[in-house]
């Protein structure tokens, strides 16, 4: 068995509850020794909140469960973990998923139990009914609000800004919309408007950069004619879905136009008109490398397209730049699918056959237990610096204690020592020669690498490279994974 202690106190409990990390862990170590248990491994939160997850060593210990180095997790209490039951339930499936049980040492709550299992699931149901019926009331209210037509309860598109309920034309915002509409009546499609739009500094709503996709839906909206349309999708999971048009709320005229509804059908039948029967982008299966080349000029990926000339059978598979087909960014170059997969292929080959101590290539290693890099530290080290700022104000305030401020910096100053050692050894081994590690990877996966399954050839050309590197479409530098 395989035990792992989590405790946890906010600062706002130290000083009005007096609760302990000091007494958390004597107490889970009391527990383990009662029930003849191994000593825990303790994860322990200073300072931390319950009112979400996120918290660095409830990520840290959620982490390694992922790799099975535990089977069992202890808490004082179940407040320890949230006091939030949606967010203690979810973490519980976690942990069932990845072969971990969870045991509460003060309310004998232990999925380890038939019982314990059963008062989970009962737990979990009624949870769940709590949440269908509050969004349930929820969605109802939003679809009484939008019938009504009085206030706008969601997102402005662009072009307009909604105050206190009310659409209003954002003037800047609505010129750019007339000349995006201007455009598409003078026969520019969506992408060449994007990368006009790229070009002039105009960003998005949201600051970001223009794409065909984006410029295309927001052509297509009634908003830009003055008709209010809600619950025309719902999401399900991760996944947007459209309602059939029946069960759209639709209020005609609910606000001021930017364009005239002439101009606006008549770009529709121009999108319509440009509607591809087929996409240019393939199955991924088709190219090897999606995913691993990287255009060094823009630093965006290179992706696969399907062309084939007018009036010709002929069909030709590229990696084209994604920055300058979506965005107009960058500039048009391409790689023939066939030559660079070749060229790939060909460099995996010869390593197989290399001498390993004279294989100079570039390699990224990451260490797969703790999967932290040189940015990853740097920033838990800052994180750290807040932390410890956090206690000495509190201890300012009369929050907590000088006993409670020694102890926190001792344990800050553990962590902060830890992190360092790891930063040194990420640093010692950028310097060493990863070559025999990739030989004896390239070894193993060859004959995957040469598999007329090109679904199993592109899994291993993924284990072996982590990127790719191309400038000017003819210079290749590959960076091999080393783990």
């Amino acid at each position: 068995m395989r035990i792992a202690g989590y405790i946890r106190v906010s600062t706002e409990e130290q000083a009005e509850k007096g609760f302990s990390l000091d007494e958390q862990r004597e107490r889970l170590i009391s527990y383990c020794k009662a029930m003849g248990w191994p000593t825990p491994t303790i994860y322990e939160d200073d300072g931390y909140s319950a009112k979400d997850l996120r918290r660095p060593e409830l990520t840290r210990l959620l982490g390694d469960v992922k790799t099975e180095k535990y089977t069992l997790i202890i808490t004082t209490k179940l407040d320890r973990l949230s006091r939030r039951l949606f967010d203690i339930l979810s973490v519980i499936d976690y942990l069932e998923k990845h072969n971990c049980s969870y045991v509460s040492a003060s309310e004998s709550f232990d999925t380890t139990t038939p019982a314990g299992r059963m008062t989970l699931q009962m737990l979990g149901m009624v949870a769940e009914f709590e949440r269908e019926r509050i969004s349930e009331r929820v969605r109802d209210n939003m679809r009484a609000i939008a019938r009504k037509g009085e206030k706008i309860i969601s997102r402005p598109c662009y072009g307009y800004n909604v105050k206190n309920g009310i659409m209003e034309i954002n003037i800047e915002e609505a010129l750019v919309v007339k000349q995006m509409a201007k455009w598409a009546l003078e026969g520019h499609g969506a992408w060449d408007i994007a990368k006009r739009l790229n070009d002039r500094g105009i960003a998005t709503k949201d600051g970001k950069q223009w794409h065909d996709r984006v410029v295309r839906a927001l052509l297509k909206r009634e908003t830009l004619v003055g008709d209010f349309v809600y619950n025309r999708t719902y999401r399900k999971g991760t996944r947007i879905f459209t309602r059939p048009e029946e069960e759209w709320i639709r209020i005609e005229n609910h606000h001021d136009p930017i364009l005239d509804r002439d101009t606006f059908d008549a770009i529709q039948k121009i999108f319509q008109s440009r509607k591809q029967s087929a996409s240019r982008y393939v199955d991924e299966t088709n190219y090897l490398l999606t995913g691993l080349l990287v255009c060094t000029h823009c630093g965006g990926k290179m992706v696969g397209r399907k062309d084939s000339k007018k009036g010709s059978n002929q069909v030709y598979y590229r990696y084209v730049c994604n920055t300058y087909m979506k965005k107009g960014g960058c500039f048009f170059h391409h790689l023939h699918r066939d030559d660079i997969e070749s060229t790939v292929i060909n460099e995996i080959k010869k390593i197989t056959t290399a001498n390993a101590n004279n294989l100079e290539i570039a390699v990224v290693k990451s260490n797969a237990e703790k999967r932290a890099d040189k940015d990853t530290i740097h920033d838990k080290l800052k994180k750290l610096d807040m932390k410890a700022q956090r206690q000495i104000e509190a201890y300012e305030d009369e929050l907590i204690t000088a006993h409670d401020l020694k102890k926190a910096k001792e344990r800050i100053e553990k962590d902060r020592h830890l992190l360092m050692e790891q930063l040194r050894e990420l640093e010692k081994s950028d310097k060493d020669n990863g070559g025999e590690i990739v030989q004896k990877k390239a070894k193993r996966l060859i004959d995957d690498v040469l598999s007329l399954d090109r679904a199993k050839a592109k899994n291993a050309i993924r284990q072996l490279i982590h990127h790719i590197d191309i400038t000017n479409a003819t210079d290749v530098v590959i960076t091999w994974h080393a783990d």
